[in-house]
């Protein structure tokens, strides 16, 4: 009724779609990788692992850092854009203003 189900092959899904039993490239890589650490751990003494987690806490301030920085920056830009907007429809309400004043 729903196709080959045998582990490791593709088979067909109760509603017609093909279903994979396998992980995709990157989440295998990072399934693998976090298994190795895991397994490093292990043989870690507890200075090692606290100078490796403080190491890891590095790089994600260090991330969410660059972060707040692209923020800002985006901001900015947002603020740079919206003035040009206000400016642009301050001249064309001159602009109306005065083809106005004109035809009177």
């Amino acid at each position: 009724m729903h196709g080959d189900m045998r582990s490791g092959y593709n088979h067909e899904g109760m509603h017609g779609d093909v279903r994979h039993s396998h992980m995709h490239g990157d989440m295998k890589k990072e399934f693998m990788k976090k298994m190795f650490l895991k397994e490093m751990m292990g043989y870690l003494s507890d200075d090692d692992k606290k100078k490796l987690i403080a190491a890891k806490l590095d790089i994600k301030i260090s991330m969410a850092e660059k972060k707040l920085e692209m923020m800002q920056e985006k901001k900015k830009l947002v603020a740079m854009k919206l003035d040009m907007n206000e400016s642009l429809t301050e001249q064309k309400i001159d602009f109306l203003k005065m083809m106005k004043d004109m035809i009177k």
